[in-house]
């Protein structure tokens, strides 16, 4: 069975994930198989609605299966973000990986991905780091210069070139496709008819407004889907409905118990200990704390890690097993076949959880995110209520 990897947030999805699985399926895929962030995304912020509930709108919009991309490689930088998804596809046996991309030019992307192992590299990005901001823009124009392109630091294609990045790191057995990314730029807050929109735009506006404000913009099944999160208390979700919890932790954190927590080295823990005194918000903390080496997405992971206690070494693990969150009769078919042939463990409750320290490990920080997620929906709720949660079979 020719199979097609999507690695996506759906956060919420919009027509540019239905434009994907189209070109993929366009292409030749039998089987669509989607790794989807859970309750986190990648610029530390809450999903929208429930990871069920979003699942339920990709198998209604063309996917086959959707699993769960674990917290927390969903909340982390592109470059573990993208090695988690590339490692989870490659260990079920999906053959060909398709992406989306601003500039939609692979071969570019391959040139700049294998760029980026040469110690040339690496050594004049981690100067970088040192005496300037280490941030996205500079990862991308030192790219340029010794690749010789013009590139923008765009956030499709920086996770393109994390893919394919990952895929040669791994050896994965993977063909990767790039499709032209379509509509509203990624930040783009505005929403016009006729113009596929951003999904930050659509959040921002959910939350400001309400779901029948984003209606006008929303394919059916996301409609359908968010409806019935919204009348199960699923969504939206904000992380600024937690944020008297989180200045607490922070004002009462000491700076060396955060030095080992992912994405908060270089003082950035310290100075989130020292401003968490003098906000009495999350949008204040986030700009007492911003700088341009401190963006908002790298402030909100790192939060998001402190109050996990998710150290580096925890990304750098490879996933010890993923959780479906749902399938058709097609994608049923496939997961069989994947339980038998597959190299990673494909878990359907919690009874199944493998019984070694990195399947324990991840299920803690798993758990954990579970509990903060609880905090962030429209009423707080049980983290075990998210944990019960059965997937979705259709």
């Amino acid at each position: 069975m020719r199979s097609a990897g999507i690695i996506c947030e759906c956060n919420p999805l919009h027509e540019g994930h239905l434009h994907l699985i189209r070109e993929a399926r366009r292409g030749g895929a039998e089987a669509v198989v989607c790794v989807m962030s859970g309750c986190f995304t990648q610029r530390g912020e809450a999903a929208i609605a429930d990871p069920l509930s979003r699942a339920e709108a990709l198998l209604h919009g063309g996917a086959d299966v959707v699993l769960e991309l674990p917290f927390p490689y969903s909340s982390s930088g592109a470059e573990f973000f993208a090695s988690a998804g590339v490692s989870i596809l490659a260990r079920l046996g999906v053959g060909e990986l398709w992406f989306g991309s601003e500039s939609g030019d692979l071969d570019t992307l391959w040139r700049m991905a294998e760029q980026v192992l040469t110690e040339e590299f690496q050594s004049a990005y981690a100067e970088a780091g040192r005496t300037a901001a280490g941030t996205a823009q500079t990862f991308f124009e030192l790219l340029s210069e010794q690749t010789g392109t013009r590139a923008e630091a765009l956030p499709n294609d920086i996770l393109a070139v994390s893919y394919l990045r990952a895929i040669r790191l791994q050896g994965a057995e993977m063909t990767p496709h790039v499709v032209l990314r379509q509509g509203s730029g990624f930040h783009e807050q505005t929403l016009q008819i006729g113009i596929p929109p951003s999904a930050s735009a659509l959040r921002k506006r959910f939350l400001e407004a309400g779901l029948d404000s984003i209606v006008p913009y929303l394919p059916t099944v996301t409609e359908a889907s968010l409806r019935g999160a919204v009348a199960r208390g699923m969504a939206p979700a904000a992380l600024s409905r937690a944020e008297a919890w989180i200045l607490g932790c922070f004002r009462t954190a000491k700076a060396e118990e955060l030095d080992g927590i992912a994405d908060l080295s270089g003082g950035l823990g310290n100075r989130l200990a020292q401003r968490a005194a003098e906000a009495c918000t999350l949008e204040e903390l986030l700009a007492l704390c911003a700088t341009k080496k401190y963006t908002n997405a790298r402030i909100l992971r790192g939060i998001l890690f402190a109050l996990a206690g998710v150290t580096r070494e925890d990304l750098r693990r490879a996933p010890a097993y993923v959780r479906l969150l749902g399938a058709n009769a097609e994608g049923r078919t496939f997961l069989a076949k994947m339980r038998k042939e597959g190299q990673i463990p494909i878990l359907t409750k919690q009874s199944e959880l493998p019984r070694n320290a990195d399947a324990e490990r991840q299920n803690a920080l798993a758990f954990r995110a579970l509990s903060i997620y609880s905090l962030c929906l429209p009423k707080p709720i049980a983290p075990a209520t998210l944990l019960r949660q059965k997937p979705i079979l259709l």
